[in-house]
């Protein structure tokens, strides 16, 4: 064998094993984010059943939900399942080529800033929610329209950047009908609908958790 043959055979070598260990490294990555997509759903149920336990408990008023331990935690339940959301979509890509550049791209990067923001309401809520029912309850009762409206806007933006990731993974072919109920689930997200999380997180549990979920790399 020539010194070029040889050095071709050495390259094609190294090019094998740097694409099983990329692809290695890459099931790693959605093995270790697809239980935060599964768990989003199911935890947002749980954070709803809580509300409704917390408003049986204190008949319904906001201020004392706000501090009312049942309260806090479907606050809780709801931030962790809006974190899962978040954490199971960073390692999205790995498992959808698609979400890698143009428009999926696009798409997951207005899903992933949306759903941090929306996150970031339900941080307030249970951190700063309990301390203003002390101080100002009537801010809690009445709403504050400045906060009022950053919520209306994150919402706006994580179902807009769910139904575009949505979207392009059926463009790719890597989900059927649970893009569609994906999509759905973002515009009821967009809407003022009570709870508008729920069926989002849902969704994303049942097209990216188990469906997309079991595609292989």
């Amino acid at each position: 064998m020539s010194n070029v043959q040889t050095a071709q055979a050495h390259s094609a070598t190294d090019l094998s094993a740097t694409d099983i260990s990329a692809t290695n490294l890459s099931a790693t990555g959605v093995g270790a984010r697809r239980p935060a997509l599964l768990l989003a759903g199911p935890v947002a149920v749980v954070s709803i059943g809580l509300v409704f336990a917390s408003a049986a408990r204190t008949g319904g008023d906001a201020v004392t939900m706000a501090t009312n331990g049942l309260g806090i935690a479907s606050s809780v339940a709801a931030l962790a399942a809006l974190i899962a959301m978040v954490v199971g979509l960073a390692g999205l890509p790995a498992q959808a080529p698609a979400l890698r550049h143009g428009f999926g791209r696009f798409a997951w990067v207005v899903a992933e800033l949306g759903t941090v923001l929306a996150a970031g309401g339900y941080w307030s809520s249970v951190f700063v929610q309990p301390g203003l029912a002390h101080v100002a309850p009537g801010a809690v009762r009445d709403g504050i329209t400045s906060v009022t409206a950053g919520f209306v806007v994150s919402y706006m933006v994580m179902g807009l950047g769910w139904a575009l990731v949505a979207i392009a993974l059926l463009r790719a072919r890597l989900i059927g009908a649970s893009g569609w109920f994906l999509i759905l689930a973002s515009l009821v997200a967009i809407s003022p609908a009570p709870f508008r999380y729920l069926p989002l997180a849902v969704a994303v549990t049942v097209a990216c958790g188990l469906r997309l979920g079991r595609r292989r790399v």
